[in-house]
Order: C-alpha cells, then structure tokens, then sequence
C-alpha cells in the first residue's frame, strides 16, 4: 500500500521537456516545428532541455540526426545559434586564472589577447605596443575541467578566427571582459 502510495504521488511530479516532433538531419537549422513539449517524471539521469528553453534552442543547428519521439538534449544541438554571415566560431582553452569565467555570459563582448610564454619576460614599458589582441563575442562558457581550464566558445571575424586559432592552440591567450554597462 506505501509503495502505490508513493508510485502514485511521484508520478505528479512531472516537468515539461522538449522533444523532437520530425526528423531532423545532423546540421540542419531546429525550427519551432521540429521541436514539441513532453511531460516526463523527474529523474537525475534524463538531461533533456526544459521546454520554457525553447526559445534558446530555435535557430541553433543538430549536432546529429534527431528522430521524432527522441527527448532533446543539450549535447544534441551546437552551442549557439547561427553565426552571422563574417562571423566564424572559434573554441579557446583558457587556463585558470587567464579570464573572468564567472563573469562571462553569452552575448558578451571580449578581447582575446597574446600572452607571453612561461620563460618570455612581460614589457612593462608603456612605449612598447600593446599586446596583439582579437575582438570577440562569447558563444557559450564550458565548465573548467579539473586543472581549472576552461573552452570558451566565441564568434570572431573571419578574417580573424584562423589567427585565434592557432593562437588558442598554444595555450597563451587571455580573456578581458568588455564593460557590460
């Protein structure tokens, strides 16, 4: 009798996800009329992307093929929506201390700048230029992995992202948040 009583009483405790209403191929655009809402029982294991988040996953593209039925997840669709046209998507690995992650958000405007290597001396001379430096605007904020580094997604210039590129693949960048103000 407990046991249906609690069987009973957990299956109200329902939220609203997405789910996938059509076929949708890997890369394609997600429309509203590709996505429908699913009432499904809460459970730590199920990551599926809460329905009153729609809005942030219409115009971002499938990272593999979604098939009716399917409850949509985060891993399923690319990390933002489409770039516009001259923009390109870059992944920076930022080291800990190497920019404010707590502070980034999506839609944040920052500067990626060269740093120097461990055993390269830092000019204090203001005479000296500046360091080289990238405008970009934050895609999406990964979680630090266990050294405390952190991928950060930005949208750069084309003309820019081959040379963000290379520079994020050494390790020696930073990020400096723009004033949100």
């Amino acid at each position: 009798m407990l046991g249906t009583s609690m069987l009973v009483r957990s299956a109200g405790d329902r939220t609203d996800v997405l789910a996938v209403a059509r076929e949708v191929p890997a890369g394609q655009e997600i429309t509203p009329e590709d996505l429908t809402t699913a009432a499904v029982a809460d459970d730590p294991a199920l990551r599926p992307v809460k329905a009153s988040e729609k809005a942030s996953v219409i115009g971002r593209r499938a990272t593999t093929p979604l098939h009716p039925g399917e409850l949509l997840t985060d891993a399923q669709v690319h990390g933002g929506k489409t770039l516009p046209a001259g923009q390109e998507l870059v992944a920076v690995e930022v080291q800990r201390g190497a920019a404010p992650v707590d502070a980034l958000a999506a839609g944040d405007k920052v500067k990626i700048v060269s740093t120097p290597g461990k055993d390269e001396p830092v000019s204090t001379s203001k005479s000296q230029s500046a360091p080289d430096q990238i405008a970009a605007q934050i895609v999406k904020v990964g979680t630090p992995n266990a050294s405390g580094a952190v991928v950060v997604q930005v949208s750069v210039a084309s003309t820019d992202s081959s040379v963000l590129a290379a520079r994020a693949a050494t390790g020696r960048v930073a990020i400096v948040l723009a004033s949100k103000g």
